[in-house]
């Protein structure tokens, strides 16, 4: 059962805005430009919760890089929502790096205060941008506004890198992580019901402005915004995975009966897959079904990315960047991550991706990739780590503990075809699946090709040194090879583990500054011999992901950083 629990979400930022009126500039000869030239100063403190459940129970602490600022982008537009400078800016970002900060008990806060433009009324601060929301800011010109900054970021794809991690890079990377307004929970009505996220995540900080011509010195009204800050929460644009392994962990099929375990399992590594490259800057925040601890955020949230839906076709898949294999090898050209022993040992980051309700489907959603050595369990009989094989019919499917075994069933199923003896289902399907397993590996049988099926020998398989075998199997009606059982399984990674009706709103997806620890608890049989997509047990993309027989089942915790625990099955 999926418990949610509070953890550092995001950092505290506390922005004090000073301006000022024409009136009087000429009796303060401090104020830079003389008469006409209005000045208004913004100073910022960055607060981060310093120790573990100061906040609500359960919630944690982020590791130190994760809180870091280390450059900082503020933004301020008038009430229209249109960006302003001050007027002796030559741009309409401010940039703060971490040499401007001073740090002291936990709180960062500029050396000096900031100049902007006597106007302003709205606040959007951007930590650690990564490369293309970076270009924008950097290059924000007259006129340009809220939604101009907020529009859709595409990460483009690259294919010279060894795999798609890169794409991950535009929200957490060597500069840290990239961070945003956290947005409004709105909660003053009476009736919760009506409780909700706002729209947009601008500060209103017109409350906050300080009048510099209002004082004898510049120096003084500085001092006079420092003691009068506006307060603002910023949060990870990235979301946080972990794997860690349940004990003790079920592995089947179960006997009947005496629910004995049928199978063994020894895992492997696990990675994430069908990245998102899509999202946008601050992403529109809705709630969802389950309840949450209050503590940095008052409620939970899910989000609305740039593929959340479509108007038509097949938009929600727009983005989608899939994992693929090598040309030569068949290996997946993939980030292989370790299971965490302990929470935080061994996690990933990746860009939210989250869909309406009805477009919850198989090619839309991130998902996670395991792989280990699996085997039927029988005494005597099957050995985790060996090859085995597997003549796939539903319920009606049989697995063979080696070579030598399926070429004896095989051999006089061949001799009734070859007699046109009556042959049942089971073994024309046999003969089939065979001899179109030889016909899948024909073409790496390099060093010995004995012309047939029936005299294939496992020596023969190991004497080619096939890499990746499993992948030559993943066609309808062929043998599955599991070399030195060597099994594939994919986990939909479930959100809202309140959202239990069908396709529920808010069910799966990951979500921003939201922290999963997923724990296999329990294995239910084998996987597949081949990287999960594009086989006969892979679903279809445009699927939904709630159809019978989905494959996995975890126990998740999400952290504010929301952390959530659930238990998976595969």
């Amino acid at each position: 059962m999926l418990k949610i629990k509070s953890i550092l979400v995001s950092l505290l930022v506390v922005a004090a805005l000073a301006s000022c009126s024409n009136e009087n500039l000429e009796e303060n000869p401090e104020v830079e430009g003389g008469a006409g030239y209005d000045v208004a100063y913004v100073s910022i403190s960055l607060t981060n919760p310093k120790v573990p459940g100061s906040r609500a129970s359960g919630e944690q602490t982020a590791l130190e890089e994760e809180s870091a600022i280390n450059e900082l982008y503020l933004i301020t537009f008038n009430a229209s929502k249109v960006v302003t400078k001050d007027e002796k800016a030559t741009k309409y970002a401010t940039v703060l790096g971490s040499s401007s900060f001073g740090t002291n008990s936990g709180v960062t806060t500029p050396n000096t205060p900031v100049k902007v433009d006597p106007n302003t009324k709205y606040l959007l601060v951007i930590a650690n941008p990564g490369y293309q929301l970076k270009d924008r800011l950097d290059n924000l010109s007259a006129g340009a506004t809220y939604a101009t900054i907020n529009g859709m970021i595409t990460v483009p794809e690259n294919n010279t890198k060894p795999n798609n991690a890169y794409l991950v890079e535009e929200v957490v990377h060597s500069n840290g992580c990239a961070m945003i307004n956290v947005g409004f929970y709105d909660d003053s009505d009476s009736d919760p019901s009506n409780h909700a996220w706002e729209d947009e995540c601008l500060l209103d900080v017109s409350d906050k402005i300080v009048l510099v011509s209002d004082y004898k010195s510049e120096a003084q009204a500085q001092n006079a915004a420092k003691s009068n800050p506006a307060t603002l929460e910023i949060e990870r644009l990235a979301a946080k995975l972990e794997v860690m392994i349940g004990s003790p962990l079920a592995v089947g099929p179960f006997e009947d009966g005496t629910n004995a375990s049928l199978g063994q399992l020894d895992f492997g590594n696990w990675t994430i897959d069908y990245y998102n490259s899509l999202f946008f800057p601050f992403a529109k925040k809705t709630t969802t079904a389950s309840s949450h601890t209050t503590g940095f955020y008052k409620s939970n949230f899910y989000t609305v990315d740039p593929n959340f839906t479509t108007a038509g076709g097949t938009e929600y898949l727009t983005g989608i960047i899939k994992n693929t294999l090598d040309a030569a090898t068949r290996e997946p050209k993939v980030e292989w991550v370790a299971e965490s022993a302990t929470a935080g040992d061994n996690y990933k980051y990746c860009i939210e991706n989250t869909m309406a309700a009805g477009y919850q489907k198989f090619g839309a959603a991130t998902r996670l990739v395991l792989k280990g050595q699996y085997a039927p369990w029988k005494s005597g009989e099957f050995t985790l780590g060996n090859d085995w094989y597997r003549l796939p019919n539903g319920t009606n499917s049989v697995n063979f503990k080696s070579f030598a075994d399926l070429l004896a069933a095989y051999t006089p199923a061949k001799a009734k075809e070859t007699a046109s003896d009556p042959m049942t289902a089971q073994e024309k399907l046999l003969v089939s699946a065979c001899e179109l397993f030889y016909t899948q590996i024909k073409s790496e049988l390099t060093a010995n090709d004995p012309g047939d099926f029936a005299s294939l020998t496992q020596a023969i398989l190991d004497d080619n040194n096939i890499q990746n075998g499993g992948e030559l199997c993943k066609k309808e009606g062929c043998i599955y090879w599991y070399p030195k059982s060597l099994n594939y399984y994919y986990y939909e990674i479930r959100h809202d583990n309140a959202a239990n009706s069908y396709m529920e709103y808010g069910k799966y997806g990951v979500v921003r500054n939201n922290y999963y620890t997923l724990t296999l608890t329990k294995v239910n049989g084998n996987g597949t011999p081949w990287y999960p997509g594009g086989g006969p047990e892979d679903p279809d993309e445009e699927e939904d992901i709630d159809k019978k027989g989905a494959y996995l089942h975890f126990e998740i915790k999400v952290a504010p950083w929301i952390y959530w625990t659930t238990n998976f099955e595969i």
